[in-house]
């Protein structure tokens, strides 16, 4: 080549270097521009609408009662990010007005709303100069401890953490006090002139409006009463004055009061939804049953409850008919003391139609055959009354049939509709609300509890209507029956107006997300790398739970990112499978953002990660520094399960973080909460075992009972607390064995009736000895807490069995039998031949809820209970309510059983059967043929039928499942889509599996994805927010400077 040639071609690739250079110039300084721009204004990426404009209220001058005013109840929605910005400058006066509304929307907001208003007046107070600031003060904030073994073990725990709290700044806070930590109560609660004995002497009601105080607050606030130099709780004038803390009065100094003072105590407590039963139980305890007569039961009043089982038997029979007009109307008896209570009434009268009203809240103890007695007119009259109507809501699933059975059969369902209490209104069939005239949008905003089936049945039905914002926004619980077709005919406002409605569905969610943010992109092909602070306030942060997807929302300017990060902390990311990638996705994203590490994360971006930081690693939770890691506890004991590393890893952090374990108060215990399941039983060895640690673990382990219904795997946040229940077994038993006598080697430790019931769930921790030990009479009045103990071994069942038996005797009733519930499986195959011989429908519904009964260790067992029960009659003569008394008894029986059984029958049924998993596949397939015979073929099957027809659908074969309308498969059930065999799940169609939701989404099994095909498995993550691997909604994005850098560059390649 020539030199002239050369020496042309290299200042031509020096021209594109130079031009390559400017046009990256130019990118990047389009993007600092856009940074730029947004920094020269206040941060106002955390409110939106409204809200913007009650922060900027907050920090002007004047007053701010008229602006409130006008609000509304747009209040109530006011979101945690916006308070966490608002301005710490705020006038007295508009400080009170603005809290004034927020005490009174208290029960509206959500709860982290609640905590934020909390910490935001706690900031004003602590950290702001000022004529009411005090910045002298060291941190007050929740962050619960802040040093390691070694530090001073007395700092945060209780001086000083509650000295800004004044009379004053109390009265402000209002219901909001019971967000602040234990330490900021103990604060308030010091010395005879603290800001509680101020409160006390002062004529402000604020104690009467704590309804959510806990029990560990109760207790802190009683030892500051004590304190107080002229306060004498057990005194009439004092107990008047308790307002809500009267729920919680010391059951210790119970005996210290006059006649006159109890009677005040028990007015109080007319007003507590607590359970106060170990009150009144010290309030009757020496009280001779025997001698009562009716009068005498009366002015027990509600007190009454207190008696034991055995007590409430001894009264006679004429007393407690001439009481009933006061008995029916106290809440909080036991199943036991209403079996007792009904059954001696029967025995003075017979139960009419007029008089089961007057049973009041003891209808519950009626069985489903003495409700099938009465007419369907009569039954909905009774319990269109109130405390008739709420005894329902701890029915047997026998007993709610049995009633709606007979009121379906003689009433018109328009009829129904108008006067069915809401605690029934599940149990209609959707093929009885396909009959009704009376559907429309204005019927729909009546605020009734329907099920997803009845929500889509009544949908389809109003379709035609719900085209416009004002009808959607209607809508109350029927409003999850929207179908994602529907969601995408609608316009911009109605979507919104249904994605904040608060019984919308995650797959609801997800469609809305994808609505917006595609027509967002139509409208502006470079939506997200232009997006605008005001584009972000049209945002909802339920919808970055899907979308937009990941790429997209790398193309948001940097400078927004925050404000993306801050709506995506505020949303809520259980609806998410734990392990999926949306969640990692996301996590990487607000890490990339906020630009940190764990090393580096300070406290404010620990908070501001929401949800995500249950995404840290478990190296990330190691190199967090202490403070960081207390601010995000609260976070933290939110995300459930953890890896065992995670969980190793938790443990050393908390140990590290906190002070000595052996010196750890409630302070501890109530910050770390679920947290706690992280430590090891030698670690709960060290906590102290007193009666304040005794009331944390109760109140902890109360608030994390075992569910009972299906959680579809990935969303099951569930975790053992066996350690928790160990230590509070040990506390509660230790305690109460010193300070009895010495008992029979053989019996160290007794269960007595009192222990018993307070351990509830804990009494798991008994061995087999230990509960052989129970005396019959405490095993009697103790079986109402026994039968509700999930956790028991076969063992423990068995001994309790044996108990059963020594306190009933060799001829055990059908009642007495019905009244062991779970603990029936203890019982041997002879002794079920021996001893359930007859079982009416009323023995089988109350055993027949526990699933064991279903697995072939019990089939014999089963196999006799139910032939006992037929005797002899045939499986097509069973009614709707009997179907549904057999419960898990329907999973033992054949296919010829099953293919017998009405299609009336199972019609009625469908949705309590299709409740129950059982394990067999072949009964399953029986049972599908049984739902192709009552609902038609497969392919015309509804989302309402599905729902009705629930785990039996997983029965459907290979062939079959494609078959299902795809507008439909999005309500299968979770427990269906989890009980499919692998060869028939991966028969779906790839649309199939593209709609089939979220919640469905996580019961799938590793087995299941595993037999999907690429293609599948793609369409499958498409329910969590994984974009298409192919191209479309889900390929890359080129900018146009990277693609003519990309057409320069092949330019120059051509050169050489």
């Amino acid at each position: 080549m020539s030199k002239f040639g050369a020496s042309m071609k290299m200042g031509l690739k020096r021209d594109v270097i130079i031009f390559i250079f400017c046009l990256n110039l130019i990118s990047l300084t389009t993007v600092a521009s856009q940074r730029s721009g947004k920094d020269s204004k206040e941060r106002s990426g955390q409110c939106h609408g409204w809200e913007k404009d009650l922060r900027n209220n907050l920090s002007a001058p004047g007053n701010i009662t008229e602006f409130l005013e006008n609000l509304n109840e747009s209040i109530s929605t006011l979101s945690p990010g916006c308070v966490k910005s608002f301005s710490l400058n705020i006038s007295h006066s508009n400080l009170m007005e603005l809290m004034k509304v927020l005490n009174g929307e208290y029960d509206n907001l959500i709860p982290g709303t609640r905590k934020q208003i909390y910490k935001w007046v706690e900031a004003i107070y602590t950290k702001t100069s000022g004529p009411y600031g005090m910045n002298t003060m060291e941190e007050t904030n929740d962050k619960g401890p802040t040093m390691g073994p070694g530090k001073d073990k007395d700092k945060g725990k209780g001086k000083g953490k509650g000295s800004w709290i004044t009379l004053d700044v109390l009265n402000i806070l209002g219901r909001f006090i019971v967000q602040a930590p234990t330490s900021t109560f103990r604060g308030i609660a010091q010395g005879e002139a603290s800001t509680i004995c101020q409160l006390f002497n002062s004529s402000s009601d604020l104690l009467d409006k704590l309804f959510d105080l806990t029990p560990v607050q109760a207790r802190i606030l009683f030892k500051g009463l004590n304190a107080c130099g002229n306060v004498n709780i057990s005194e009439d004038a004092a107990i008047s004055k308790l307002g809500q803390l009267a729920c919680f009065y010391p059951v210790n100094q119970l005996n210290l009061l006059n006649k006159t003072a109890v009677m005040t105590l028990q007015e109080k407590l007319l007003n507590c939804t607590r359970n106060l039963k170990e009150i009144y139980q010290m309030l009757v305890e020496n009280i001779n049953v025997n001698d009562l007569s009716a009068e005498d039961v009366k002015e027990l009043g509600a007190s009454v409850v207190g008696l034991k089982v055995s007590q409430v038997s001894n009264i006679s029979k004429e007393a407690i008919a001439g009481a009933l007009s006061k008995l029916k109307d106290i809440k909080g008896w036991s199943k036991g003391q209403i079996k007792v209570l009904v059954k001696k009434y029967k025995e003075t009268e017979e139960v009419t139609a007029e008089k089961l009203k007057n049973l009041g809240f003891l209808v519950s103890g009626l069985g489903a055959k003495a409700f099938g007695k009465f007419k369907g007119q009569e039954l909905l009259d009774a319990f269109s009354q109130e405390d008739v109507a709420e005894s329902s809501n701890s029915m047997l699933p026998v007993q709610k049939k049995s009633i709606m059975q007979a009121i379906l059969d003689s009433v018109k369902i328009d009829s129904v509709l108008r006067s069915l209490p809401a605690s029934l209104v599940s149990q209609i069939p959707i093929e009885k609300l396909d009959q009704a005239g009376n559907i429309s949008i204005d019927f729909l905003s009546q605020d009734k509890p329907w099920n997803l089936g009845q929500s889509v049945a009544l949908i389809s039905r109003t379709r035609g209507q719900l085209n416009n914002a004002k009808n959607i926004g209607k809508l109350k619980a029927a409003v999850k029956g929207i179908p994602c077709d529907l969601i995408d005919s609608l316009k911009a406002d109605a979507v919104k107006a249904l994605a904040n409605n608060p019984h919308v569905s995650s797959y609801q969610i997800r469609c809305s997300a994808g609505k917006f943010f595609a027509a967002k992109k139509v409208s502006r092909p470079n939506y997200f790398s232009t997006l605008t602070e005001e584009d972000i306030n049209e945002f909802l942060a339920s919808y970055l739970i899907f979308e937009p997807e990941i790429m997209d929302l790398k193309k948001i300017p940097q400078s927004l990112c925050s404000d993306i990060v801050e709506l995506i902390s505020q949303a809520n990311m259980s609806v998410l499978p734990q392990n999926s990638e949306r969640r990692t996705d996301l996590f990487k994203y607000a890490k990339e953002c906020l630009k940190f590490t764990a090393s580096s994360l300070t406290e404010e971006q620990g908070t501001s990660l929401g949800s995500l930081v249950c995404e840290f690693s478990a190296a990330d939770i190691r190199s967090l520094n202490n403070t960081a890691f207390l601010s995000i506890i609260p976070q933290l004991r939110e995300c459930g399960q953890f890896s065992e590393e995670k969980r190793k890893t938790l443990r050393e952090k908390i140990l590290s973080a906190f002070p000595t374990i052996s010196t750890w108060t409630v302070d501890e215990l109530i910050l770390l909460d679920g947290l706690l399941t992280v430590l090891t039983r030698d670690d709960f060895k060290s906590i102290p075992s007193d009666d304040d640690i005794k009331v944390a673990l109760e109140q902890i382990l109360s608030s994390h009972k075992p569910g009972r219904n299906f959680i579809p795997p990935g969303l099951d946040k569930s975790t053992n607390f066996s350690s928790l229940y160990w230590k509070f077994f040990n506390i509660l038993v230790k305690k109460k064995e010193s300070n009895r006598q010495r008992r029979a080697p053989e019996c160290k430790e007794t269960p007595t009736l009192e222990i018993i019931e307070s351990l509830g769930e804990a009494n798991n921790m008994w061995t087999v000895e230990q509960l052989s030990c129970i005396s019959v009479e405490d095993f009697t009045n103790a079986l109402d807490t026994l039968t509700d103990v999930t956790s028991f071994s076969n063992e423990q069942l068995i001994a309790l069995k044996a108990k059963a038996l020594q306190a009933y005797g060799m001829s055990i009733s059908n009642e007495q039998i019905a009244s062991l519930e779970r603990i029936t499986l203890g019982f041997s195959d002879d002794e079920v031949k021996k001893y359930f011989t007859k079982p009416d429908i009323d023995t089988i519904g109350a055993i027949s809820e526990h699933k064991e009964w279903a697995d072939s260790e019990y089939s014999s067992r089963a196999n006799t209970i139910v032939k006992n029960f037929m005797n002899g009659h045939t499986f097509s003569n069973l009614s709707s309510t009997e179907l549904v008394g057999l419960g898990y008894f329907l999973c033992t029986l054949n296919s010829d059983e099953i293919k017998a059984i009405s299609t009336t029958g199972y019609r009625s049924a469908a949705r309590d059967i299709g409740n129950k998993m059982c394990p067999k596949s072949e009964t399953l397939i029986a049972l599908k043929e049984k739902a192709v015979q009552t609902f038609s073929s497969v392919k015309t099957w509804t989302g309402a039928q599905l729902q009705e027809i629930g785990v039996v659908a997983a029965g459907l074969s290979a062939e079959e499942v494609p078959k299902l309308m795809t507008s439909a498969v999005s309500f299968l059930t979770p427990e269906a889509v989890s009980k499919f065999p692998p060869k028939v799940f991966s028969a779906m169609t790839v649309e199939q599996l593209r709609n089939l939701g979220p919640e469905n989404y996580a019961a799938v099994n590793e087995a299941q994805k595993a037999a999907l095909s690429s293609v599948q498995f793609n369409a499958l993550n498409e329910n969590i927010g994984i974009a298409r691997s192919t191209s479309g909604a889900g390929s890359i994005y080129w900018s146009p400077v990277i693609m003519l850098t990309l057409l320069v560059l092949s330019l120059t390649a051509a050169l050489h």
